[in-house]
């Protein structure tokens, strides 16, 4: 029998050693290489914290109404009925016996084909004019002739220009749409020039948007990234209840605020802490800053902080959501009690945040820094009733373009990026108030000259 030597027993050892420590480093490395990819990755359903114990149960969010099964449709409505008898037994064909008559109704979408209209238009020279003049129906969206006399009609164009503008969905697929659904073809060039004319002919519409934005007591706003061809630009939003404007501009500065806002601007404006919203030129706008984010990051100080460290963030955040407490029972109680508890509230805030108070937490004392530069944008929902604590408006009004740059690549020029801003917002602007989006783009194809007011009487709420 023979025995190792001592020597080769002990590079055995460290050879298992070394074994061991570097499975260990490969799977940190596949770690981190995994966390680096998950960082890069730009939308949805993709998550760089750990999934929740407890998440919430899928369906119908709170508020969102009772739960109920689908109506009964009145009986007008109903075009047709099929009688299904049942003569005997389906499987031995036996006499059936304790007969039931049973009723199941059916809502589906009908075959929809294209409407071909012909319009025989004159024409003549006028002597008085000196000018050749030609007749025009009201639903005429060209007056081409020739090789160019067959064009797609005014909703199919208002439709492909919601499908893309609002709710992202790039050419190529609307194109397949439109044939499967509707046995319409187009191209996806057709629809690109067709929404940059429709573009061209509402953009006073558009101007009309921006001046309606400038009166609102509270308008909320938000930049994403965005590229124009080679450019590396910025998509802005600036929304109320009722009215939503987008704009594209290579700048993320305040510039671009103060020229859709006006230097005037009176309301007040919801932001995140973005530098550019603390320009001197903003200095006297009351402002709003959201509150979401603050309880989002002093989740996560409160998660990673531990002893005398986690006291900071926990404290704050219990006073930030006694603020949107007190907020949601201001109805209900007097003024001067509600007046009393914003002071209270505003009292604890200061002694949290007090420049004089010593931090043995750095994370704490830049957060609580932080505070201090915003303190006055901190609390303007409680002094003004109607504006809301956090920017989640503004955020939503973002998605879909999130969804454009993640499915369009963005514009390719700048009249491209026009005609994104144009047609969004007018589009997002009449699904929030409630009309109909394709009838009003079509009104603008079929309009002669300017198009029709998009605002034709005061808003009653521009909040």
């Amino acid at each position: 029998m023979t025995t190792e030597c001592p020597n080769c027993q002990r590079l055995q050892a460290e050879l298992d050693t070394v074994r061991v420590k570097l499975e260990e480093a490969l799977s940190k490395i596949a770690a981190l290489e995994a966390e680096l990819r998950r960082g890069h990755r730009q939308a949805a359903p993709f998550s760089k914290e750990k999934p929740k114990p407890n998440p919430k149960p899928p369906g119908r969010r709170p508020g969102r109404g009772r739960f109920s099964y689908r109506a009964t449709p009145p009986e007008e409505e109903i075009k047709r009925t099929i009688e299904v008898p049942l003569k005997a037994c389906p499987d031995c064909g036996g006499e059936l016996q304790e007969r039931s008559t049973h009723e199941q109704i059916q809502v589906d979408l009908p075959k929809v084909e294209p409407i071909i209209t012909r319009f025989r238009t004159e024409s003549g020279y006028c002597p008085h004019c000196k000018k050749r003049v030609r007749s025009r129906h009201p639903e005429q969206v060209s007056s081409a002739t020739g090789a160019a006399k067959v064009s797609i009609g005014p909703r199919a164009k208002g439709l492909g220009a919601d499908l893309k503008h609002r709710l992202g969905i790039p050419y190529r697929k609307i194109e397949g749409m439109f044939e499967v659904a509707f046995g319409l073809k187009v191209t996806s060039s057709g629809l690109c020039q067709s929404n940059g004319r429709l573009a061209r002919k509402a953009e006073p519409a558009y101007k009309e948007l921006v001046e309606a934005i400038r009166s609102c007591a509270s308008v909320h706003t938000d930049e994403t990234g965005w590229r124009m061809g080679v450019l590396s630009c910025w998509l802005w939003v600036f929304t109320s209840k009722t009215i939503t404007v987008y704009t594209i501009d290579e700048s993320r500065s305040h510039e671009v605020v103060v020229d859709i806002l006006g230097k005037q601007f009176r309301g007040v404006l919801v932001t995140d802490c973005f530098k550019a919203y603390d320009h001197k030129a903003l200095s006297r706008w009351l402002q709003q800053k959201c509150f979401a984010h603050f309880l989002h990051q002093l989740s996560s100080l409160e998660k990673e902080k531990t002893r005398g460290a986690v006291r900071f963030p926990r404290q704050l955040c219990r006073v930030l959501r006694e603020a949107l407490g007190l907020s949601k029972e201001r109805s209900k109680m007097s003024r001067a009690s509600f007046e009393r508890e914003v002071s209270r509230l505003e009292g604890r805030l200061d002694e949290l945040i007090d420049e004089g108070r010593r931090f043995t937490d750095p994370d704490n004392a830049r957060f609580a820094k932080r505070l201090r530069k915003q303190r006055r944008h901190l609390l303007t929902f409680l002094r003004l009733e109607g504006v809301e604590a956090t920017n989640s408006r503004a955020e939503r009004a973002l998605r879909p373009a999130v969804i454009v740059r993640k499915t369009g690549g963005c514009n390719r020029s700048e009249s491209g990026a026009k005609t994104h801003a144009v047609l969004a917002s007018l589009l997002v602007t009449l699904k929030q108030q409630g009309r109909d989006g394709l009838g009003y783009l079509a009104s603008v194809l079929t309009a002669p000259a300017d198009p029709p007011k998009l605002l034709p009487a005061p808003l009653s709420d521009t909040s």
